[in-house]
């Protein structure tokens, strides 16, 4: 796939004008759409959750699963205020699923999408993962998460929940959905 640095338009902002944020599952395609156009931005949470002093060497997506790391102090509201700011700049938010940042969400009033893979993705989210050069833990973590989290977010309530199909990208579900174009 061609990466390229353009704008997408958005249909759908919300009534503030601020950016539309989208908590998505892992592997489901945050990083590409978010390196895709200029507009969107997968706010990666790792930045904020861990101290990666000492790890820069180590691409980002392997660092993901070492539990050497120690977590920032500031962790999770620095999370919390980076998605509040990026709300002002960009016109979509992707997002991880912490269930913090979803409670926060809902305690502000904020809106937001969810984005879960159906069940039967397992495999492909597997392949995914070892493809982006994630290590064993966190590709077996995401692979329970799968299955433990799809009964937990049914406590949530987001603007719309975005079923991404076995061999979707979130990209393929935002068209669909007209969220982009």
């Amino acid at each position: 796939m061609e990466i390229t640095n353009k704008e997408t338009k958005i249909i759908s902002k919300n009534k503030n004008n601020n950016g539309i944020i989208i908590a998505g599952f892992g592997a489901i395609g945050k990083t590409t759409l978010g390196n895709k156009y200029n507009n969107i931005i997968d706010l990666e949470s790792g930045y904020y959750r861990w101290d990666n002093t000492g790890f820069e060497h180590i691409p980002y997506e392997q660092r993901k699963g070492k539990k050497l790391r120690p977590e920032n102090k500031e962790w999770p509201i620095n999370y919390h205020k980076a998605v509040v700011e990026a709300r002002k700049k960009y016109d979509v938010i992707l997002t991880s699923m912490h269930w913090h940042l979803l409670d926060f969400l809902e305690e502000n009033q904020i809106d937001y999408y969810l984005a879960y893979p159906t069940l039967d993705s397992e495999k492909i989210l597997e392949e995914r993962c070892y493809l982006r050069g994630n290590n064993k833990v966190f590709t077996e973590k995401l692979k329970k998460n799968l299955h433990d989290w799809n009964a937990k977010i049914e406590k949530y309530h987001p603007k719309k929940l975005l079923i991404i199909n076995k061999n979707e990208f979130l990209e393929d579900v935002l068209k669909k959905e007209k969220l982009i174009v």
